[in-house]
């Protein structure tokens, strides 16, 4: 609840004409929907979307983008990882004319109490992204990001796991092969204490495989226009 409150705090005092939708799995026992629903009758800005049963990440980004309204989308993992002094940075960030703004977490060197091994793999998987992509960020991956609406609604997600994070910044280089990227330095909080290697043996290979159907999409495409222009 804290991330939804000082964050609807932080775009009021900025004077942000804005909405903050609240995608949420249901379960039983799980006490998050009616606390979401103490804070829609303090916040007019704010609107929940509940859904029965576990869905999945990147169904429920799906579903917030499907409902948003507005100019600029921003999509903000709820366990307070990031600032949102940040997410006034990045949303400025498109307002001024880019089509993405991404938050790099890894500015100023591993955040603390981030997992070293899960640390080793992000930066290894980001600089291959950089390389294969030339996407102007070393955080592609980061869930942290701000979008051009328009453009973030023509991109069709497939993933179902934490690699949407990775496939939709892709979606936008590919959709727009001259967009407009920045990359912004952010401050990331670890909050939850995880075992690394369970993550990166679930998450790892769904990462792997977005990277790479990418990959294929971008070399099909190219060799489609090379030969639709001969």
């Amino acid at each position: 609840m804290q991330t939804i409150t000082e964050t609807i705090v932080a775009l009021r005092q900025n004077r942000f004409d804005f909405e903050v939708i609240v995608v949420l799995d249901s379960v039983p026992g799980d006490q998050t929907g009616s606390m979401t629903h103490e804070l829609c009758a303090k916040f007019a800005e704010l609107r929940l979307i509940e859904r029965p049963g576990k869905r999945g990440v990147g169904n429920a980004v799906k579903t917030g983008i499907s409902a948003a309204e507005g100019d600029i989308l921003a999509i903000v993992m709820a366990d307070y990882s990031e600032c949102p002094n940040d997410l006034v940075k990045l949303l400025r960030a498109v307002a001024q004319g880019y089509d993405m703004a991404i938050g790099d977490r890894f500015g100023n060197g591993k955040p603390h109490n981030y997992p070293f091994p899960k640390y080793i793999v992000n930066r290894c998987y980001n600089l291959l992204i950089k390389l294969i992509f030339a996407v102007a960020s070393f955080d592609t991956t980061n869930a942290f990001k701000a979008y051009n609406a328009r453009i973030l609604r023509q991109i069709n997600i497939s993933s179902k796991g934490f690699e949407v994070f990775a496939e939709i910044p892709l979606g936008v280089f590919l959709r727009v092969p001259r967009a407009n990227i920045t990359s912004i330095s952010v401050k990331h909080s670890v909050r939850k204490k995880r075992e690394a290697k369970l993550s990166l043996l679930k998450e790892g290979p769904r990462y792997i495989r977005i990277v790479a159907s990418m990959f294929f999409t971008a070399k099909i495409k190219k060799n489609y226009q090379s030969i639709d222009g001969q």
